[in-house]
């Protein structure tokens, strides 16, 4: 009687093992799909290798009618650097790049995709 007993519970034991893996698949039985990730923001990493500083730039879609804003809120000064979050259209990698020194020299109509590379490097 006693070897019947152990032979039961241990065969009792072994089904509860077995089954609590499909019980718990069972209480979540629709599995969420694995959502997208979230659109890469674009930067740019602006670095200044004038010696006077830049007082305004704009990062200005090439192909979309935006109206361009100064990315700056302070001058960028002699060989600094400064990573700048781009806003922009959805899907939109190439900008032209405007922007003035306080010298009142202009930097003017240079292209960057910055997709592919995100540096850019304001030189004499």
């Amino acid at each position: 009687m006693m070897r019947r007993s152990t032979i039961a519970a241990a065969t009792l034991a072994a089904l509860t093992i077995a089954i609590t893996p499909a019980l718990a698949q069972q209480a979540n039985p629709v599995a969420k799909p694995a959502t997208k990730p979230a659109p890469k923001t674009l930067v740019a990493k602006v670095t200044n290798k004038r010696d006077v500083p830049v007082r305004m730039l704009q990062l200005i879609p090439a192909e979309a009618e935006v109206e361009p804003a100064n990315v700056l809120k302070q001058p960028l000064g002699k060989n600094k650097t400064i990573t700048i979050p781009v806003k922009g259209p959805k899907g939109e990698c190439n900008y032209i790049i405007v922007g003035e020194y306080e010298d009142g020299l202009e930097i003017a109509g240079g292209e960057v995709n910055l997709c592919k590379d995100n540096t850019i490097v304001l030189v004499d």
